[in-house]
């Protein structure tokens, strides 16, 4: 009942505020210029990640003013990924709003990596499925660099469509709720539904057509949780972490961001040089409209987030 209570709150309080969101960035003209990459025809601010983040901090803190007290390492570590979290989302509010630099973009984003590693968030280990284990030593801090700014920067670019990214992450921490279950890690499944609860919340008003996107302020805030949720496990239980099943989990994001990467270099281009030959983008090329592919990539997100859990239930 508590985790449904988290949940809810989450979802109704990005329900509600949303629109108050929407009417404030349309007023200050926070909005998603266009140009010849992107898909939408009119005009929609980029706030919206903001009522992602409000409705997820406010079913936290009534998490924990009902049933848990404020003094205990748990909640330590909870809160350092809140911070580190809200760094990356007042980075993308800074971008939407006036527009940021690749490099202050990095910065930003590795300082806050940084500021988890201090917090004792660290791949160590890499689990293997079916037995064996990768031991980083000295690679532990740059893999973990890696994965967060990775993942932070793989949400951002696979937010192309409407509700594509909310509905990619609101699957994800949803697996990765299982997967906390399963781990008897409980503080990191409440985070993980409040995640989730918020994003369900804001895909009313960003499923197509959307009246309001996420911006970086939402894409790289969620792509920063998500990710600091995926190593939150191997942390705080005796347990390796199992790195691959959320490499699984986020397979679509970090495929195409992958690909983006490799084209560019092949190409002689600047690894940021923004392009429309997402994933996304070819589907649309083959005749598919918005919402197929949108559809489709959710349910290769969720095939591929039940993969993930079977290799912690059968592994």
């Amino acid at each position: 009942m508590t985790y449904f209570l988290v949940f809810a709150i989450a979802c109704g309080i990005t329900f509600l505020i949303t629109p108050t969101i929407r009417y404030v960035g349309l007023k200050f003209s926070v909005i998603d210029k266009k140009n010849t990459r992107k898909i939408h025809t009119k005009i929609v601010t980029r706030f919206g990640g903001l009522g992602i983040y409000i409705g997820f901090i406010f079913a936290l803190l009534t998490l924990f003013t009902v049933r848990f007290g404020f003094g205990n390492l748990e909640f330590t570590s909870l809160w350092a990924i809140v911070m580190a979290s809200t760094m990356i989302l007042i980075l993308g509010m800074y971008d939407d709003a006036r527009g940021a630099d690749a490099k202050v973009k990095f910065f930003v984003q590795i300082l806050a990596a940084v500021l988890l590693i201090n917090s004792g968030f660290l791949v160590k280990v890499i689990s293997i499925p079916w037995g064996g284990a990768l031991h980083l030593g000295i690679f532990s801090i740059p893999v973990t660099i890696l994965w967060l700014v990775g993942v932070t920067n793989a949400i951002n670019l696979i937010d192309g469509l409407d509700g594509l990214a909310a509905g990619i992450v609101f699957i994800c921490s949803l697996g990765l709720f299982c997967k906390f279950l399963m781990f008897g890690a409980f503080l990191p499944a409440f985070f993980a539904v409040a995640l989730a609860g918020a994003c369900l919340g804001f895909l009313k008003y960003n499923f197509f057509p959307a009246k309001i996107f996420m911006g970086d302020t939402g894409s790289m805030f969620l792509g920063f949780s998500i990710a600091a949720l995926a190593i939150w496990t191997g942390y705080k239980t005796t347990t390796a972490i199992i790195l691959l099943v959320p490499i699984i989990a986020l397979g679509i994001p970090i495929l195409d961001t992958f690909l983006a990467l490799v084209r560019r270099i092949t190409r002689k281009q600047s690894p940021f040089h923004a392009d429309k030959e997402h994933l996304h983008h070819i589907l649309l090329k083959k005749k598919f409209t918005e919402k197929q592919v949108v559809y489709i990539f959710w349910a290769i997100t969720l095939f591929l987030n039940i993969i993930a859990c079977s290799f912690i239930v059968f592994g």
